[in-house]
C-alpha cells in the first residue's frame, strides 16, 4: 500500500499461484478503495460519523456505503 513500486516479480509470481489475474485486479482495486481516505485523514479534513463512537459499516448490494441515520 505504501510502496507499490516495490512489488517485484517474486511477489507477482506468488500471487499468481493463488489468484487469477482478475482476482489480483479486484484485490488491487479493493486496496485502493479502502485507502482513498488516507489523504483526508492526513490533512485533517475527515470527520467522525458519530463522534467518540465506533461506527458499523453497512453497504448496499452495489457496494455503496449506507450512511447511518
Amino acid at each position: 500500500m505504501t510502496q507499490p513500486g516495490q512489488i517485484d516479480q517474486a511477489l507477482a509470481d506468488r500471487l499468481a499461484q493463488h489468484f487469477s489475474e482478475a482476482q489480483i485486479v479486484e484485490l488491487t482495486l479493493d486496496v485502493m478503495k479502502w485507502n482513498y481516505q488516507k489523504v483526508a485523514v492526513a490533512s485533517g479534513t475527515d470527520f467522525e460519523l458519530r463522534p467518540g463512537q465506533l461506527t458499523d459499516l453497512h453497504f448496499d448490494d452495489d457496494g455503496h456505503f449506507i450512511r447511518p441515520s
